[in-house]
């Protein structure tokens, strides 16, 4: 990469995993829109029971699948506002 992409890949490396550590699920967010690793995903990792689940940061889900470290999880409205990912159970 020349220095000016890379500069550029890593202000949006940055943005992006900022984003992933903010926990909030902001309506409109592009991030949300184009990878599935995104807040949710990420707030998976940091529950008790996900510590050791859903590393793929910042770009590539693709990796927790393939090395059997993906936690499927589902977005539950909550009745004060807002969203928490909870583990899905088989």
């Amino acid at each position: 990469m020349t220095a000016g992409t890379t500069v550029i890949f890593f202000y949006f490396a940055v943005i992006k995993t900022v984003d992933d550590h903010s926990g909030l699920w902001l309506p409109g967010n592009i991030f949300h829109l184009f990878f599935q690793n995104n807040t949710a995903y990420h707030d998976v990792h940091h529950q008790l029971q996900g510590l050791k689940y859903n590393y793929s940061q910042p770009f590539f889900s693709i990796w927790d699948r393939l090395l059997g470290t993906h936690m499927p999880y589902h977005l539950v409205k909550l009745p004060e506002g807002g969203f928490e990912a909870q583990l899905k159970k088989d």
